[in-house]
Parts: C-alpha cells; structure tokens; sequence
C-alpha cells in the first residue's frame, strides 16, 4: 500500500518546475519542466487509486514490485544501471497518456514504469505506444 506521505511526494515532485543552467561558456538557460501547474494535493488525492496503481504500469504491465528488483539488480551491479543514479526505476511513474495535454488534465495521466516511460518519451501517444509497450514489458518479464 502506498502511503499518504508517499503520495505527497510522488505529487511534488512532478509539480512543474523551471530550471536554470550556466553552461561552459557562461550563457544561462531556462528549461521548463512540464508538471502539474494547477491541480492541488487534494485534487490529486482524490484521482489516486490504490487498484489502478497496484495493477502495475497502464502501458506494459510492470508492477510496482517487478519495478524495484529490476533497480535492486541495477543498482547491485547485476545489470548496467540506468536508473539515473538511483533517482529512476524504483516504482511506477506518472505519464500523460497524450503529451500534447498537460498533467493537469487527471483523465490524461496514468501509471507507468520506468522503461516505458523513458521509451514513450514526449513523442507517443497512448495509442501509438502500446504495441512498443507490449515488447517492452516481454522483455523486462524475462529478465531473471
């Protein structure tokens, strides 16, 4: 079961956020990232569902479970580490299943693993991304 302080910090950290960065040659950039701009805690309280979230990911499969020992094997060494330096893969993620429409839009956000996620990327639709989905998700049920 995810906790109410869990779920406080999955909601602030995709709350949009605006980063700025002095690169080599001195020159600062502004970089949005997309997030919830509008939707409250309690609104996002209210969207949450523990059955949906204990399904696994919207788009393959991928438990919450399945999710953390393919990051114990990566961070253990066992496989090439692709979490990000541990910031990635550990549970399931949010992603907009359009991401031409904001996250505020709660009907546009589902769960979804780390792999998916990276692969779906700002590039595919819901739609568009499911058979990628379905090979995806054979593959990471036939990592031992």
């Amino acid at each position: 079961m995810i906790t109410q302080i869990e779920r406080k910090k999955i909601f602030n950290q995709k709350r949009e956020k605006i980063e700025s960065k002095k690169n080599k040659k001195g020159i600062t950039t502004t970089k949005i990232i997309a997030g919830f701009k509008k939707v409250t805690i309690e609104q996002f309280e209210e969207w949450f569902n523990e059955e949906v979230f204990k399904k696994g990911c919207h788009y393959c499969g991928t438990t919450n479970e399945r999710s953390l020992e393919l990051y114990q094997m990566q961070r253990t060494g066992l496989r090439p580490d692709a979490t990000r330096g541990g910031k990635r893969g550990k549970r399931l993620e949010l992603d907009r299943k359009n991401p031409n429409l904001p996250y505020d839009d709660l009907k546009n956000i589902v769960w979804c693993c780390y792999w998916c996620n990276n692969a779906k990327s700002n590039f595919f639709t819901e739609d568009e991304f499911k058979p990628i989905a379905l090979a995806i998700g054979k593959a990471l049920n036939n990592i031992h």
